[in-house]
């Protein structure tokens, strides 16, 4: 399971590369979006979240929302990643930051159980914190789907605990230079980390067999002068 350490690092770097947003836009390749890249696939995921107007803060209507919604829905795909802040001037609506919250927290704790499933649950809680950063940062922006199908090589290497070589195939079409190098960097790090403690225990395998060879030598030459 992600630690409480974990899910505060996740939480920030979702919200550098998916933004915080409280009213509905399109998001990078055109999806209707809200919060920290919570997805609106249709009118009906957007009423049942609990929005509020901007204006006073009082609770929505179903109605109200389908308005929002379908303005949001009918303007021109801005395809910029800065593009979200142009469309509030088409809404009416936002949403609470604790709804914001909630919606993240609901996603981690998803995202966390289809990990597990692609990965094995007792594997995944054994990977270090780089490599379960990297690979919610994947999901999240990729989905289960995509990441299964389109990754096998990422997904082959992740099971055989090759971090380097998952950091090869961990590249994305569909987001910034920026955030394919965190997840690469998270990568590498964790491979970095694991070469050393192989480092550290064969030193450490090879002090031990001197020190019992040392051992068993000094125990012949003493029972060779007892005789």
């Amino acid at each position: 399971m992600a630690t409480t350490a974990e899910k505060k690092i996740l939480r920030k770097k979702l919200e550098k590369y998916e933004g915080r947003i409280d009213y509905i836009y399109k998001d990078s390749v055109g999806n209707l979006t809200i919060g920290v890249g919570h997805l609106l696939k249709d009118i009906d995921a957007a009423q049942k979240i609990n929005f509020i107007h901007q204006s006073d803060g009082k609770k929505a209507t179903k109605d109200e929302i389908k308005k929002d919604y379908d303005e949001v829905k009918k303007q021109t795909y801005i395809p910029e990643e800065t593009a979200a802040s142009k469309y509030k001037q088409h809404t009416k609506l936002k949403i609470s930051s604790d709804t914001i919250d909630s919606q993240t927290n609901d996603h981690i704790a998803s995202f966390e159980k289809e990990l597990k499933r692609l990965y094995g649950s007792s594997k995944f809680d054994k990977f270090p914190s780089d490599v379960k950063l990297a690979l919610f940062d994947m999901i999240f922006n990729l989905g289960m789907t995509t990441l299964k199908k389109d990754f096998p090589n990422f997904n082959k290497a992740i099971k055989a605990n090759n971090w380097a070589q998952a950091a090869k195939e961990s590249h994305r079409k569909t987001v910034n230079d920026s955030r394919n190098k965190y997840v690469k960097d998270k990568l590498n790090k964790a491979a970095q980390s694991k070469k050393a403690k192989e480092t550290a225990s064969n030193l450490k395998s090879k002090k031990d067999e001197k020190i019992m060879k040392d051992y068993s030598d000094k125990s012949k030459s003493r029972k060779k002068n007892e005789k």
